[in-house]
């Protein structure tokens, strides 16, 4: 009996080592099966094709994600975040182009190759930005970034593949020339104003310029400027422009004098033709339209800085077929929607959100035609989108 029973035993513990494996390969396989379908649930956000009809729903995903640092609370990180080795700035630049762990800096007319160390992203509390100052020193033959100064204004949006963050277009901007077409693409006026809050909320100042003007008859160009019309009562500067004919070129030139400008908008409105029309020595690549989609295509892949001399710079951004807005919460939309702060004294509830609310003076003056029925939409839309 005491044989047998050892017998039984030592099958017991060759079993148990037997299944141990077995159990630990199926748990295994098991993660291993929830992490590409985790990948392949990511992957169809990621890959899903914008097109004309579901843009907006995209915008829509972005605005839901929870836990978003605000703007402002991005430029309050990178003031207390900056320092410098020696207290002092001794060789000031301006960021003119980002890669992988360098950077192309300005400095002293001149254009050098700097290495960014990781620890710059971890103290600035986000990536290195096209427009950043920045103070370099020479270490040998190379040069390294050495320190950050604090942003002024940033010009950002949601990452794509990660909603939660901001990606940035653009850092220390003065003007934003949002860059919009009346054909090919066709001028969408709900587009523009996501654009122009980003601007705001950003700290710059808002411009908008109407390529290609010159597709467009006398009847044609009344109709199209008409709907601008909010836009002008904002007093946002409209120029309308044509690289064909020059058109509105000395407007947009004397509006940058002297300043660090961005131009941003949709894929194909033209954004690297304006500035081969202003400066012919550039010959920036450009392409024609999508021929069956009617949308641009990408030709500018990075934000980019440009000198054009005098202290003025201008920024080319890659072409954006969608501008969410992660950063804002129903409260502040509002401050955005400056033609709604009269009328709204006149609501019945001091709390409206001329939404859902009765005896809404807003949407009373909508239906009567005294307020820009796109506007309200584009209001309404937000606001259903926006975390409260």
């Amino acid at each position: 009996m005491d044989r047998l029973s050892k017998r039984q035993i030592k099958r017991h513990q060759m079993d148990l080592r037997k299944q141990a494996p077995h159990e630990e390969m199926k748990a295994r396989k098991q993660a291993a099966k929830a992490r590409r379908a985790l990948r392949r649930g990511k992957g169809e956000v990621r890959e899903q094709r914008v097109t004309e009809d579901n843009w907006e729903e995209l915008l829509d995903q972005h605005g839901r994600s929870r836990k978003r640092p605000s703007i402002d609370e991005l430029v309050a990180q990178a003031r207390d975040g900056f320092e410098s080795e020696t207290g002092e700035i001794e060789n000031p630049g301006l960021v003119m182009s980002v890669a992988s762990g360098r950077c192309r800096v300005f400095r002293d007319g001149e254009e050098l190759d700097a290495f960014v160390p990781p620890e710059i992203a971890v103290r600035q509390k986000s990536a290195l930005a096209v427009g950043d100052r920045v103070d370099v020193v020479r270490e040998g033959e190379a040069w390294r970034v050495r320190a950050v100064m604090p942003r002024t204004t940033v010009l950002a949006r949601p990452d794509p593949l990660h909603a939660h963050r901001q990606r940035l277009i653009a850092a220390n901007v003065d003007v934003v020339i949002h860059v919009v077409s009346v054909k090919a693409p066709p001028l969408r006026p709900r587009l523009i104003d996501r654009f122009l809050i980003a601007i705001q909320r950003g700290g710059a100042q808002p411009v908008l310029c109407v390529n290609k003007i010159d597709l467009l008859d006398a009847e044609e160009r009344e109709a199209e400027l008409e709907k601008l019309t909010p836009y002008l009562d904002l007093k946002v500067p409209i120029i309308g422009a044509s690289t064909k004919t020059g058109e509105g070129l000395d407007a947009l030139r004397d509006l940058v004098q002297g300043k660090l400008a961005a131009l941003v908008g949709h894929s194909g409105v033209g954004k690297s033709s304006i500035l081969n029309a202003l400066d012919a020595s550039l010959q920036l690549a450009t392409n024609d339209l999508h021929h069956k989609r009617a949308t641009g295509r990408h030709t500018t892949t990075a934000s980019t800085l440009y000198d054009f001399g005098d202290g003025t710079y201008l920024i080319d951004t890659p072409g954006i077929r969608e501008f969410g807005l992660w950063d804002l919460d129903r409260e502040s939309l509002r401050d955005y929607f400056p033609e709604f702060t009269e009328p709204a004294e006149s609501c019945r509830f001091t709390d409206c959100t001329h939404v859902h609310e009765p005896d809404c003076e807003v949407k009373e003056r909508v239906e009567r035609g005294e307020l820009n029925a796109a506007r309200y939409e584009t209001y309404v839309r937000l606001w259903g989108d926006l975390l409260t």
